[in-house]
């Protein structure tokens, strides 16, 4: 089997048909790259724009982001060039043999920016929910740092199989013509475990991916619009799961490919792979839109900030200081004159009970009437606010679902 770029021979370059005067060509690709860049590039800047006025900046998961959209970039280019310039979008049989080369350079650069750029699309959404230190527990950190380790391992791994496929390294695209008169062979490893292992493992971190911000927020309360956005997102990123097997689908095949049409099956992978790393981005920097909510200052959740530890702008704050405000202006002294009206000495009756109270203890505790009519008084709030409960969240959380700011 010949397979990709690294192992056509002069053997199979003589199986090829003759090239057709009206090949078959496929030209979607180029369009559809320039919209998805445009649409990435949008929803990272409006990201990046979002947090300009914020007190913390940017983060490392900024910018992990940043540099991702920069790898996509050069991943878009190489698609494009490849169906542009080197024949991608038609058989191989039908490209001119002086573009061999470039095709497996293309392809073999389009990999090595793919796996950077998921790479660190990733690490960008893990950091981000790991930093969260109030929904994220600790064990569940310790679970998304093993998560980041092994995005970051798998990925270094992979580059260097590319990197040592075939000795030397730019045998990979220096490919055999018909009419060379030297006659040599290359030496690259087999593609049949590498390629089916790599889509394995993608698929696999997209996964756990996905599954990490729905553990850190599956219990927090959040109004209604963010526990649907929540949802769309994870919906969003169960369509990327769906690319990333049909990629390692087209990856197998150009692994096991007989007839050794490296830039017709390569196609298919580099479109999947197009869409893969794009919509990553996107699903990772969409969270971020709820800023430009027109009820986005009523629907915060909590959000801390490692360096301070503070909740800020969150609706636990603005409740609790809503409340201590209320309890202070109630038992603030005023300083504006005014007249007081003081009475005079009244005659009081002295109820019976209080002599009761003078009596022997062997008689029994006695409770004072009194005392309960004016706790009652205390507990509705007629001598001042009503006293909080234990748990001051369950207050927080009532005045929340009174406002509709959770459901």
């Amino acid at each position: 089997m010949s397979g990709d770029f690294a192992h056509i021979t002069l053997t199979t370059i003589a199986q090829w048909p003759k090239p057709r005067r009206n090949p078959i060509t496929r030209g979607w690709l180029p369009p559809v790259s320039i919209t998805l860049t445009a649409v990435t590039s949008l929803v990272l800047a409006t990201r990046l724009w979002s947090l300009r006025k914020t007190a913390h900046g940017l983060f490392l998961d900024d910018a992990l982001a940043i540099v991702a959209w920069l790898f996509i970039l050069v991943f878009t280019a190489a698609c494009m060039a490849g169906s542009l310039r080197f024949g991608f979008n038609r058989h191989i049989w039908d490209v001119s043999a002086e573009l061999y080369d470039g095709a497996a350079l293309i392809e073999w650069l389009s990999e090595f920016a793919f796996l950077v750029s998921m790479c660190l699309t990733k690490m960008s959404v893990l950091v981000f929910y790991r930093r969260l230190d109030h929904p994220c527990p600790k064990p569940l950190r310790r679970i998304i740092s093993i998560f980041i380790a092994l995005t970051l391992v798998y990925t270094l791994a992979f580059i260097l199989t590319q990197i040592l496929l075939c000795r030397p390294t730019n045998a990979y695209w220096i490919i055999p013509r018909k009419s060379d008169k030297t006659t040599w062979e290359r030496s690259c490893a087999s593609q049949h475990i590498t390629y089916p292992l790599q889509g394995s493992l993608d698929v696999f971190s997209t996964f756990y991916t996905i599954m990490i911000p729905v553990l850190v927020l599956r219990n927090i309360p959040m109004a209604a619009t963010q526990r649907r956005g929540l949802g769309g997102t994870a919906l969003f990123g169960l369509v990327i799961f769906g690319i990333g097997v049909t990629r390692t689908a087209f990856l197998s095949h150009l692994a096991d490919s007989p007839n050794g049409d490296a830039t017709w099956n390569s196609f298919s992978v580099l479109a999947c792979a197009l869409f893969e790393c794009h919509l990553s981005l996107i699903c990772a920097s969409v969270p971020f839109m709820q800023r430009y909510l027109p009820h986005y200052r009523n629907t915060r959740v909590v959000f801390v900030i490692p360096e301070s530890k503070a909740r800020n702008d969150s609706v636990m704050s603005r409740v609790s200081s809503s409340v201590s405000g209320q309890i202070k202006r109630s038992f603030k002294r005023s300083n504006s004159p005014r007249e007081m009206d003081i009475s005079g000495p009244q005659a009081v009756e002295i109820p019976e009970w209080e002599f009761q109270s003078l009596e022997s203890p062997r008689t029994g505790p006695q409770r004072s009437p009194l005392d309960i009519i004016s706790y009652e008084r205390y507990l509705a709030g007629n001598y001042g606010p009503a006293p909080p409960p234990k748990d001051s969240r369950e207050l927080f959380d009532q005045y929340r679902r009174a406002h509709g700011e959770i459901v």
